[in-house]
């Protein structure tokens, strides 16, 4: 069964109707759900983490189906935002903390990857989907965009200019390291179109960095990210994250001050997640780097990130994402958290077709054959799973900080208010949320569990959805 993805008074009224049958509803133990009470809410009202980005898996098509079913996803257009992202494997060195090194960078081989990206855009420069809506940011990610040379570089932000139906307002992102981000790569890119730089600085501190694999001093990151502003074409922001090994609070406030001092457009605090498979995880099993920072540590982290920008007049765009000027306004991240379309290339890029979700193959030798033989170089193909326009709102919405139930009660025709009454009821308690007038607001602790309460939500009315037929009719 389908919801409805437009309120009007017909999905209003079918939601009051619906309120009236809730007394029958069957409910999974509502307190499986449930946060822990009588502790800090900021420190321990979960055990930990238990999803890295929220969300509910589709149907994976097989491998026999998935080619077909996509080209007939081409022939349809979108409806929708969409964004598209370019996917750069390359790494100059494997950060100890990064899951998601996939292979070191030669000099030669950044023509050879422009060569055959530039032939992967191509495949799709006419395909109906593509060209029927315009795309509203476009990111180079990676690994390590700013490793390929300036000419390339630009040959890159050219061709995606000239093959997708950029928007005139795009936000057009490179993401990379400031370490040999010279001047000719940084004119290259703004040559190419550019106008925001992603740069993941992570600390300022030189010690730390080092301890984590990082290359250049927080010196070197201080003139890297001077020299960028210098042309004042674009919106620098930085990444910085709180909760590496020996990484006290003060050098997190360090980190803080020094970015807050260059005046970027924005900053990004992100908390450290410690993979078993990396270098770091495989360190700190067997004793070789002291172990990351705690939860309650982590948590204090937070809060001291949210006291500081806040204070210094930060404006909040998500729950790690801050913009100091009108310049940043990170449409990519914002997008992609919730339902838009995603057009992805590169060896391992993932993107969407309404709600279909899809990787390249992240093998880079058989990208760059199936792409010489004229394949999109598919390795997955997921439909969507039921409802996925609803779960993706909800995600959406949790990710700035606070949920609509009464906007999202009446573009989908549930009642999600009294659904979800059992967790907010408890979680208001616990110190998480806050409701009044048809709205959830996260506290402070509820924004650091914000990942673990969405996940919960969408969990939780899943299996009430499955389980009450007639509520989804």
């Amino acid at each position: 069964m389908h919801l409805h993805t437009h309120g009007s008074s017909n999905a209003t009224q079918t939601g009051i109707t619906k309120s009236s049958t809730l007394n029958s509803l069957t409910r999974p133990d509502p307190e499986k759900f449930f946060a822990k009470e009588g502790v800090s809410s900021l420190s321990h009202a979960f055990e930990g983490k238990i999803a890295v980005h929220p969300g509910l898996g589709g149907n994976t098509t097989s491998d026999a189906e998935m080619q077909s079913a996509l080209d007939g996803l081409l022939q349809k257009p979108l409806a929708g935002k969409t964004v598209a992202y370019i996917h750069v494997p390359f790494c100059q060195t494997h950060c100890l903390y990064c899951g998601f090194y996939n292979k070191p960078y030669r000099t030669d081989e950044s023509r050879y990857y422009t060569d055959a990206l530039l032939a992967e855009l191509a495949l799709w420069r006419d395909s109906p989907a593509v060209q029927s809506a315009p795309v509203h940011a476009l990111y180079l990610g990676g690994g390590t965009p700013t490793a390929l040379e300036a000419h390339d570089l630009e040959r890159i932000l050219k061709a995606a200019r000239e093959t997708l139906p950029l928007a005139h307002d795009c936000e057009v992102t490179v993401e990379g390291r400031l370490t040999n981000f010279d001047a000719r790569k940084m004119e290259a890119c703004f040559a190419g179109g550019a106008n925001r730089f992603s740069l993941g600085v992570q600390s300022f501190n030189t010690s730390i960095r080092r301890s984590m694999g990082r290359i250049g001093t927080g010196e070197d990151m201080a003139r890297g990210l001077e020299q960028l502003m210098s042309y004042d074409q674009s919106a620098v922001i930085v990444d910085l994250i709180y909760g590496f090994p020996r990484q006290t609070m003060q050098h997190w406030l360090d980190d803080i001050a020094m970015a807050q001092s260059l005046n970027l457009d924005g900053a990004d605090c992100y908390q450290l997640n410690v993979y078993g498979q990396t270098p770091l995880g495989k360190a700190i099993k067997d004793g070789s780097i002291p172990p990351a920072a705690a939860i309650p540590e982590q948590s204090a982290m937070f809060a001291a990130s949210v006291e500081t920008m806040t204070t210094a007049r930060y404006r909040r765009l998500s729950i790690s994402h801050w913009a100091r000027t009108s310049r940043e306004r990170n449409l990519y991240n914002l997008y992609v958290k919730g339902s838009a379309n995603c057009l992805a290339f590169g060896p391992g890029g993932g993107g969407n077709f309404a709600g279909n979700f899809y990787i390249n193959t992240p093998d880079y030798a058989s990208w760059l054959q199936q792409v010489a033989e004229g394949r999109k170089p598919l390795s997955m193909l997921q439909t969507p799973p039921a409802h996925y326009f609803l779960f993706r709102a909800v995600a959406e919405d949790m990710e700035q900080g606070c949920l609509n139930l009464s906007a999202l009660e009446g573009r989908f025709a549930l009642p999600l208010d009294a659904i979800w009454s059992p967790l907010l009821t408890q979680w208001q308690r616990a110190g998480l949320v806050m409701q009044d007038q048809g709205r959830v607001t996260l506290t402070l602790a509820g924004q650091f569990w914000q990942v673990n309460l969405s996940q919960l939500l969408l969990n939780y009315l899943k299996l009430v959805l499955e389980e009450n037929d007639d509520l989804a009719a």
